[in-house]
């Protein structure tokens, strides 16, 4: 009875000693994600305004309609679905295939993973500056392109090509980061696994195919799901390329839900309106992870 009692204590002060170890993480959870969030959502059924605080009032759903009925919100609703569409996948690809060739063993191969993870630290702000100036009239890049019939222009000030700059500078940053976490999923695999399918007769395809990818299944998930997270919250190279113009910028190629949702809150003072258009920028990611999760459900 003694040494049960006893282990019971020392279970009871283990959890103990674990929720204390939690315990900071949650109240920061608390106050820095959670009241936020649920700030907002109750915001969003007021007409609420910093500047003329005597006519907030409740309206409902007001916000939510006439969100849904402006052409801008529509217009920027199609920028950031196109931003996750061609980003997410490319990005994942990408940095899949870094990471296969940083996980071989060759002279130098800690040098290729400083410099393909290199980017994913440089400041978006600094990113994209350095893209605006590769990616200007007459510059060899820009004249490159024009052999698959692209226009020799500015990509920064066009309104055909400013969202592909946005992206291609996005992509560019991310993959080292995702590159990093598929090479983690790598290494857990089995030394014996891939010998035993070398020695079935798999060659490097079936063996990836195989072997694997159905390893990296969580990982990729995880990739996806965190991709299309951040690809909905471009916001800094968008911001760089405005400058001191108007955001979004040229002529509204580059508005986004979260520049929508950041000129309506901060710039026309509309508290509710722009809560109204954060709440929808929530529920669209959290749709967005229960269908990955829904077509990965049996592997993650």
């Amino acid at each position: 009875m003694k040494k049960l009692n006893a282990f019971s204590k020392n279970k009871y002060s283990q959890w103990a000693t674990a929720y204390l170890f939690l315990l900071p993480a949650f109240v920061l959870w608390l106050i820095w994600f959670c009241m936020p969030v649920l700030q907002s959502f109750g915001l969003s059924f007021f007409k609420y305004n910093y500047v003329m605080s005597n006519d907030n009032h409740f309206v409902g759903f007001e916000n939510y309609v006439n969100i849904f009925k402006d052409k801008e919100f529509l217009n920027a609703f199609v920028h950031s679905i196109t931003i996750v569409v061609f980003a997410v996948p490319i990005q994942t690809f990408l940095s899949l295939m870094m990471a296969l060739l940083i996980n071989m063993k060759f002279r130098g191969r800690g040098v290729f993973r400083t410099i393909f993870y290199s980017p994913y630290v440089i400041s978006p702000i600094a990113v994209a500056t350095v893209f605006m100036y590769l990616f200007t009239e007459d510059q060899p890049i820009v004249k490159f392109f024009t052999l698959f019939g692209l226009e020799n222009t500015s990509w920064a000030v066009s309104v055909r090509y400013a969202l592909p700059l946005v992206i291609m500078m996005y992509i560019w940053q991310q993959c080292g980061f995702y590159m990093i976490m598929f090479l983690s999923g790598l290494q857990t695999i089995s030394p014996e696994i891939m010998e035993a399918a070398e020695i079935d007769g798999a060659n490097k395809i079936q063996t990836f195919w195989h072997v694997t990818f159905p390893v990296l299944r969580p990982t990729t998930f995880l990739v996806i799901t965190y991709g299309v997270i951040t690809s909905f919250q471009v916001f800094d190279q968008i911001s760089a390329i405005a400058g001191q113009g108007i955001l979004g910028a040229p002529g509204n190629a580059l508005s986004t839900l979260v520049t929508y949702f950041y000129l309506n809150a901060f710039k026309y003072g509309e508290i509710g309106y722009g809560s109204a258009a954060a709440v929808i920028l929530f529920i669209l990611i959290f749709l967005a992870t229960l269908l990955q999760k829904k077509f990965l459900d049996k592997d993650v």
